[in-house]
């Protein structure tokens, strides 16, 4: 099941590499502006973030009822399977341009929005057992980035196929699918079900489960509802404003190498290739070696990725060292969200799916007004994009400050609960 889940994570970060990579041929080919492809990029996100929401109650709900993950699972993949292939065959059509295609990419990105969106929760639901810091949910992250990592160098291979990443994208999809139903029938045919938990659970030992429970500690509890209720609201606009910034730069690099005339439609690619690919590396390399080094001391952790940042950004700002700007400024993005996430959904043990899901909302938000608002300040004056960089830079190092300063007395009251602190009915 972990090999599903991982597959599935990499699948959502390849297509999002692919699609972001040949921005600039869609562009070409469809005769488009950067304004109109990022009209049914920016849709099929906002149907994400409607779509989490739901996902997140029905996995808990699935918790509750006992139904097995990769039942769960199977449907996502398949209908993300079939968002894929609409995706593909609308490009594919050479005939279709401007107007017309763009209405029929929209059609395919809701799809895509509708299934896609219970990725992330499920993934993070199920390696989110007795896991405090961070350490196993991290994997979501790095399936996600060897995903993006994937797509640029799928630009590189010696086909003569324009849009080959996606159709390798969409392969995989199709054997995580029929992994995951194999899964499924074998599960149910040994009477094996993999449920995310058991019928009674205890609280401190990490487990989730349909059974009442009460804490004792009425004093620890209230605390943790009370925090978790004031650093909620600082989490959402975080994650909102960071993947506003990541969304951005993005969108914008395939345009901006494309704007001067330099390069052709397919040269901006490859460069647009190039650049991602050190992003996600990056990014690999800060999950992988430096997150584990890091967490265990939360000061040095956000002094590190806050320098990263900021120099990061500077450098992207004033148009010097952009290839090291964008490593700079990935490797600390990447980090973030899996120390936040993992605060979070530590401080609770039954609604874990739809704490992941309000989060992914909040970070879905972000993709979607970035690549809108990306296509519009390239298409009015692309200096204002460097500087909406500049404040997103500044707001979102306030936000890690504020969430480190009011999650410290969660964390107390989470270490400091009883070790028989639930009583099972």
């Amino acid at each position: 099941m972990k090999v599903i889940v991982g597959l599935s994570c990499w699948v959502l970060g390849a297509l999002q590499g692919a699609i972001l990579i040949l921005v600039p041929v869609m562009m070409d080919q469809g005769e488009m502006t950067a304004w109109m492809i990022a009209i049914p990029l920016a849709l099929g996100t906002f149907i994400f973030v409607i779509g989490s929401g739901y996902w997140g109650r029905w996995l808990d709900r699935c918790v509750v009822n006992q139904r097995p993950l990769s039942l769960v699972l199977a449907l996502i993949l398949f209908g993300f399977m079939l968002s894929q292939l609409s995706f593909l065959s609308l490009l594919e059509s050479n005939q279709l341009t401007g107007t017309n295609l763009i209405v029929g990419l929209c059609f395919s990105r809701v799809l895509h929005g509708m299934f896609c969106s219970g990725v992330i929760p499920t993934a993070q639901l199920w390696l989110a057992q007795k896991d405090k810091q961070g350490e196993k949910l991290i994997w979501v992250t790095i399936s996600t980035n060897m995903g993006r990592v994937t797509a640029p160098l799928l630009t590189f291979v010696p086909l003569n196929v324009t849009y080959f990443s996606l159709w390798f994208v969409l392969f995989i999809t199709f054997l995580a699918c029929i992994s995951c139903f194999f899964l499924m029938y074998y599960q149910r045919d040994n009477k094996q079900l993999n449920f995310l938990s058991s019928p009674k659970y205890r609280l401190a030992d990490g487990y989730v489960g349909a059974t009442t429970a009460t804490v004792s500690t009425a004093g620890s509890t209230a605390v943790i509802t009370d925090t978790l209720a004031r650093f909620g609201s600082t989490i959402m606009m975080t994650a909102f404003f960071i993947t506003l910034f990541s969304s951005q730069l993005q969108f914008s690099l395939g345009p901006i190498l494309s704007a001067n005339g330099v390069l052709t439609a397919f040269q901006a690619s490859a460069m647009t290739a190039q650049l991602l690919l050190s992003a996600s590396i990056s990014a690999l390399f800060s999950l992988f070696v430096l997150y584990k080094l890091l967490i265990r001391s939360t000061p040095l952790f956000l002094s590190f990725i806050t320098l990263s940042f900021a120099l990061g950004t500077v450098l992207l700002v004033l148009d010097i060292q952009l290839m090291l700007s964008v490593i700079l400024i990935s490797s600390a993005l990447a980090m973030a969200p899996v120390w936040y996430t993992a605060t979070a959904m530590g401080s609770t043990e039954t609604r874990k799916a739809r704490v992941s899901a309000s989060i992914s909302q909040a970070h879905t938000l972000g993709n979607a007004f970035g690549a809108l608002l990306a296509g519009l300040l390239l298409t009015w004056n692309s200096d204002y994009l460097f500087l909406g960089f500049a404040i997103l830079m500044v707001l979102i190092v306030l936000g890690w400050l504020r969430l480190y300063r009011q999650s410290a007395p969660l964390n107390n009251a989470v270490v400091n609960l009883p070790r028989q602190s639930v009583i099972e009915k």
